[in-house]
């Protein structure tokens, strides 16, 4: 070390080793947003084929009368 180089701190010597608030929410609503596309993808067809199978049956939640207050 030279007489002008500042000794190491290790406590800051890596500052942005740990991610900030905003990144963590970034990166939150990336996953929240992520799981709900995988949930919407996954549960589609799942809905889709009841609903037909219902239809099929003569079902139709169309069909269904309105049950007013």
């Amino acid at each position: 070390m030279s007489r002008f180089e500042k000794p190491a701190d290790f406590v800051t010597a890596y500052p942005h080793a740990a991610p900030g608030a905003p990144t963590i929410k970034t990166l939150a609503l990336l996953a929240a947003l992520l799981a709900y596309g995988a949930g919407f993808v996954i549960l589609y067809p799942l809905v889709a084929s009841s609903v037909a199978e219902s239809v099929s049956a003569g079902n139709d939640p169309a069909l269904l009368q309105f049950v007013g207050p």
